[in-house]
């Protein structure tokens, strides 16, 4: 792939946002990244999906290295200034093709309520949307019996131990999209082509899959995205 691709886009624009009670940071770009329907296109191409070996509901693929340390570059700005941390330190980073196609009967527990991808503040998320479904997108929500907006290493174990006593009895039923007894939903974006979110991994958050979801395992049709993860000293 030619580096140009991974250039932001000429017309990007960023926002920043500081989201529920905790005022957790958030940055969104439109337009985030000049060649994303090359990558697009590269997925549809290459198209070797497998299923997900974590908890992420589907089916997933590497990304080329380049578009890691392109993303990490193309905000470091703005890593440093909303998440104090700097690129230059991070000691692990990921980024995979990812698209949900897992049925709502088929979802564990963890699955089915809102997720936090590492229980430390030293990690970033992203997920960079390759296509456009203003029904889909991504939402974050705050625990109501406990207040917690993010679960950490100091609030890890209580937090297990009250959703497991929670749902004990009461299971949930399929994907969580909007707010429950349990939950409520803080903020949400929506899935827009060439948008990315930026966010602590440590958030409490869910993908909006609508019960008119199609789970179309298809890179061309499907809910493509990207999603990456930094590990930070």
């Amino acid at each position: 792939m030619n580096q140009s691709i991974f250039q932001p886009g000429p017309d990007a624009k960023i926002d920043c946002y500081r989201i529920g009670n905790e005022e957790e940071p958030l940055v969104k770009v439109e337009s985030f990244m000049s060649g994303a329907q090359f990558l697009k296109q590269y997925a549809i191409e290459q198209n070797q999906f497998t299923p997900a070996d974590n908890y992420y509901p589907g089916i997933r693929m590497p990304v080329p290295l380049i578009y890691t340390a392109a993303l990490a570059k193309n905000l470091r700005q703005y890593i440093k200034s909303q998440f104090g941390v700097d690129p230059r330190d991070a000691k692990k980073a990921v980024s995979r093709f990812s698209i949900v196609t897992c049925p709502p009967e088929k979802l564990s527990l963890l699955q089915q309520i809102p997720h936090f991808d590492a229980a430390s503040k030293n990690g970033l998320a992203a997920i960079h949307y390759l296509a456009d479904d203003d029904t889909s997108g991504t939402a974050f929500y705050r625990h109501r019996k406990l207040g917690y907006e993010y679960v950490d290493t100091g609030r890890y174990d209580t937090y297990m131990q009250t959703v497991n006593q929670q749902f004990e009895e009461k299971a949930p039923h399929g994907y969580i999209c909007g707010s429950t007894d349990e939950y409520e939903m803080i903020g949400s974006f929506p899935a827009r082509y060439n948008r990315l979110l930026l966010y602590r991994g440590s958030s409490l958050h869910s993908g909006i899959i609508p019960e008119t979801y199609k789970f179309d395992p298809n890179p061309a049709t499907g809910r493509l995205t990207i999603t990456s993860f930094y590990e930070f000293e």
